[in-house]
């Protein structure tokens, strides 16, 4: 009997199963990669995108809520009625959740600073004719840190009822505070607001969380009758002074339309503006310190001859906050 002697390699009867299940493979690794490398980072940007801007509004309805407790605590106190506390309570989302197996959670932090600041308002004004020094300040901020991978990192604060934007590259007020300036007759009115927040807390995650925020003391006073010298002065320490600088030099450049001379030396900034006789009439400046990573901006208004200080009013709220469950709501 003759043996038959078969070449395996010269046998193509399993090549057309192998090569199959190799491009099957290269199509799915092909479809994977596309949906890792293209189609999570877009939907991931566009989410995290989405999410600041909604956390943007959340924080909007956050200084809404404390704002009208401190209308109402205005209308009691004009109406002459006892103010009773009130707790409103803002929703804010703190992180986006991912896309399962593909993309992980963009997680925030959401947090109170009792200490942030210092921010200051120091003037001299005349009471039966002797200068008095009045000094008021507040302290405090909310901010929501979320550490953006795909979309740029940013924090929103509410500082000083102000809402700032904060990024790397930039930061800008987008809800104003209380401040304000008239010019009538050649002379200033000056209204402005200080917030003071208490209450110390932080949640992490990507849930939504509830802030809950207290008036539980308000005051105002309107100041006349200022020294020939008198000079109203504004100090605002935070690493958000930058922004605040920008808004305070808007109004005061658009009320009063005087000449100014702007000035940039290292870490320093500032705007003076002057009258047509070469009086002074506001300062603005703000520096930088690197140590802290911080601003300073300062803020002076001089009473002048040519244009004098009649009012200044000032507004002083102090809001118990409560992040989270890790500080409840306590009224002092």
């Amino acid at each position: 009997m003759r043996l038959l002697i078969r070449d395996i390699r010269g046998d193509e009867k399993g090549v057309a199963s192998t090569v199959g299940t190799i491009m099957a493979l290269l199509v799915f690794l092909t479809f994977l990669s596309l949906i890792v490398n293209q189609y999570v980072p877009v939907w991931m940007k566009d989410s995290e995108a989405s999410h600041m801007n909604g956390a943007l509004g959340q924080f909007g309805g956050l200084k809404g809520a404390i704002d009208l407790q401190i209308l109402a605590a205005q209308a009691a106190k004009i109406s002459g009625t006892h103010y009773i506390p009130v707790t409103s309570s803002s929703a804010v989302s703190l992180g986006v959740d991912g896309v399962p197996i593909f993309a992980a959670s963009t997680l925030g932090t959401i947090q109170s600073y009792p200490d942030a600041g210092p921010f200051t308002v120091t003037f001299d004004y005349l009471i039966r004719g002797v200068s008095t020094r009045v000094q008021e300040q507040s302290n405090g901020s909310i901010e929501l840190d979320v550490a953006n991978r795909y979309y740029v990192p940013q924090r929103i604060a509410y500082e000083n009822g102000a809402i700032i934007r904060y990024q790397s590259d930039g930061q800008v007020i987008r809800a104003q505070p209380t401040f304000s300036v008239l010019k009538t007759n050649n002379t200033l009115d000056v209204s402005f607001g200080l917030v003071s927040l208490y209450g110390a807390g932080s949640v992490s995650g990507t849930s939504t969380e509830v802030v809950n925020t207290q008036v539980f003391a308000f005051a105002r006073q309107d100041y006349q009758g200022f020294p020939a010298n008198a000079v109203i002065w504004v100090n605002y320490t935070s690493r958000y002074g930058l922004s605040c600088y920008r808004f305070l030099n808007q109004p005061l450049a658009n009320a009063l339309g005087l000449c100014v001379t702007f000035t940039q030396p290292p870490l320093d900034i500032s705007y003076i503006g002057k009258t047509g006789l070469g009086a002074v009439v506001y300062l603005v400046s703000a520096r930088y310190n690197p140590s802290a990573q911080t601003y300073t901006m300062r803020l002076e208004i001089h009473n002048s001859a040519l244009l004098a200080l009649s009012v200044f009013r000032l507004q002083h709220a102090q809001v118990q906050v409560g992040v989270g469950d890790t500080t409840p709501n306590v009224q002092f």
